[in-house]
């Protein structure tokens, strides 16, 4: 009996390392708990079992089976042994993506913080990740686009330039740089002249300069009595504004008509205004209004700021009537010699 329970428990004890060493290389750790969850796809991208599931690069648990969805679909469902503690929520999604250059799968968990536990044997949700020749390809594809785009357009302009660059067109290309150089040469030789006139009258423009800064500055100096001279004219201008031409004409016509009448009947002899004349008391009377009449004129002439006042360029000198009497007297032996 104890040579056969020997042999039984060597028999028991080696399945048991058998199975032991078979669940370690399936990545299986049969001495720890172990949660089991699954992911449904669409397409595995080529994973396979035993490949490790991460979070952020660290390794939690292996993928333990793969297998379709008895529904004739073609989908897939995977099975994810979950060895570590960490906490799996609820609306965690397990993407497929390329863990190596060489195209092997793995599945990295992305998990929501806040939401509720997932229990062992939820469903997650899946999502795979494009690989790298899937992400090279997409980063070419508008170069390469643009290439094409880039070649047929070249084409076109060597089509274009074979037609055109024959020998006529070239003697026309040759004429019109020719032109071209002419051109230039003649802005240089005016941008020269031009150049050498300045240079040379360079002393009469400093001369126009100063001038017209001399100017400016006598301007400056002088604005307050050019603004005094202004408001005058404009004071001018709203008095005649003001003033009733219209009605002063009109009366001046009248005056000139009653005039004719009076110069007619002076004429004939008739009326009062004759007899008035031919009388020697009114004859007298009329040249001492007219010598009045001249002394009055004389001092308005003389004396026009008495009359008149507004002032533009400043107030003049008044004159008495002695003085005004012997400018005249002055002046007429002026003009009898």
């Amino acid at each position: 009996m104890k040579t056969e329970f020997k042999i039984g428990l060597s028999l028991v004890l080696g399945i048991f390392l058998l199975y032991w060493g078979i669940s370690y290389l399936k990545g299986e750790d049969v001495f720890s708990a172990q949660r089991k969850y699954y992911v449904i796809y669409e397409n595995t991208e080529g994973l396979i079992t035993t490949r490790p599931v991460t979070v952020n690069g660290f390794q939690i648990g292996q993928v333990s089976s793969i297998d379709f969805i008895p529904d004739g679909s073609g989908r897939l469902i995977v099975g994810l042994h979950i060895s570590h503690d960490f906490p799996i929520t609820k609306g965690t999604v397990a993407k497929i993506y390329s863990s190596s250059i060489m195209g092997e799968k793995s599945i990295s968990l992305h998990t929501k913080a806040g939401e509720s536990l997932s229990l062992s044997g939820d469903t997650l949700n899946g999502a795979t990740e494009r690989d790298l020749t899937e992400e090279v390809n997409m980063q070419l594809a508008p170069i390469k686009a643009r290439t094409e785009q880039l070649l047929g357009t070249l084409d076109t302009v060597i089509g274009l330039a074979s037609g055109f660059l024959d020998e006529r067109t070239s003697e026309n290309f040759k004429s019109t740089f020719e032109s071209i150089n002419n051109t230039f040469k003649s802005v240089e030789e005016s941008a020269a002249e031009m150049s050498s006139y300045l240079s040379d009258n360079k002393e009469n423009f400093d001369v126009i300069s100063e001038n017209f800064r001399s100017i400016s500055v006598d301007l400056a100096a002088n604005g307050d009595n050019i603004s005094a001279t202004i408001s005058n004219i404009e004071a001018i201008s709203d008095s005649l504004a003001g003033a009733k031409l219209s009605e002063t004409i009109n009366n001046l016509e009248s005056i000139t008509s009653r005039f004719n009448g009076l110069l007619a009947e002076l004429q004939t002899g008739d009326g009062s205004a004759a007899k008035l004349i031919s009388d020697k008391e009114v004859y007298n009377n009329l040249i001492q209004a007219t010598e009045n009449l001249n002394r009055l004129l004389l001092d308005v002439k003389y004396n026009p700021n008495k009359y008149l006042h507004v002032s533009v360029f400043g107030s003049r000198t008044r004159y008495t009537e002695a003085e005004i009497q012997a400018i005249e007297r002055e002046m007429d032996d002026a003009q009898n010699q």
